[in-house]
């Protein structure tokens, strides 16, 4: 979903792979990155892959040897070591949920977690990744994106799309009033990445939009621009979601802060015109 998006937009020269693409690599078996190093010749890794379902990876929760762990830490690490041995630029790409949620919106220096109780599965393994890169290599970036959208992508529902199909389909939950997120528009990525390879830069950053806002009032906004009536969604809290047992940890306070990338010169697209132009792009149909 992301990674195919900066693909059709990069206008960097690729070599693309993937387990099941052309170009097969299988990012948990250590034989296979080194090949695929061995075999290509590229100066920089653009990691995307990563296992993202976040209900999926709390059922992990602990377990290593399950295929969140496997892919997003022992996969990250194929990778780091083969980036080390290879000399080659790492870029790996991340999350705010690294963060608890307690204090966000947040920037590059912030300490992760601090409290991973209230970290999921998903964001654990993300953490560990990032540790990998931080103690491992010298040239590298880290760059956290935060509840992606985009236009239209058969494949998967990203947060913008997933609210249209259950309002379409009249069964949209209700969407949190009190939590605080800083969506990614994908089409960022391509011209940031483009940007910090130009100026060689180095370390984390942020590429979230600029102004926070709550699924619900992201919600309101996207049903309202593709035309739809948004007095039929219901608020919601995520405060006494957390509360019920067995339930997925989510940063409520959360989001991310962008100044660090703005002040290299890339303003990240608000969420307010990244929705208006995902319903440009998909002539007001992205379902």
């Amino acid at each position: 979903m992301v990674g195919s998006r900066f693909c059709e937009l990069s206008e960097l020269q690729l070599v693309k792979a993937d387990l099941n693409g052309e170009i097969s690599v299988d990012i948990t078996e250590q034989e296979s990155v080194e090949n695929f190093f061995q075999d290509n010749k590229f100066e920089t890794v653009i990691l995307f892959s990563a296992f993202t379902d976040v209900d999926s990876a709390e059922g992990q929760r602990g377990n290593k040897s399950g295929t969140c762990w496997r892919v997003n830490v022992a996969g990250a690490k194929n990778v780091v070591e083969a980036c080390r041995h290879f000399k080659r630029k790492l870029i790996f790409i991340s999350t705010d949920f690294v963060f608890d949620g307690e204090n966000g919106p947040y920037s590059e220096t912030d300490l992760v977690g601090p409290n991973l109780e209230k970290v999921s599965w998903y964001g654990i393994t993300k953490i560990e990744g990032e540790k990998l890169i931080n103690n491992s290599l010298d040239d590298f970036m880290i760059i956290r994106i935060s509840y992606p959208y985009r236009s239209r992508f058969g494949s998967k529902a990203d947060f913008a799309k997933q609210i249209l199909q259950r309002y379409d389909n009249h069964d949209l939950y209700p969407l949190f009033a009190d939590q605080q997120i800083t969506p990614t528009f994908i089409d960022d990525l391509a011209p940031c990445i483009s940007l910090l390879l130009s100026k060689n830069a180095g370390g984390i950053y942020n590429l979230a939009s600029p102004e926070p806002v709550s699924p619900y009032e992201f919600g309101i906004e996207l049903i309202r621009i593709f035309g739809y009536d948004p007095h039929y969604i219901e608020r919601g809290k995520l405060k006494t979601l957390l509360k019920k047992p067995g339930m997925t940890p989510r940063p409520l306070r959360g989001g991310m802060k962008t100044d660090k990338i703005e002040k290299l010169g890339f303003k990240p697209t608000d969420w307010k015109n990244g929705i208006r132009e995902i319903f440009r792009q998909s002539n007001g149909r992205l379902i």
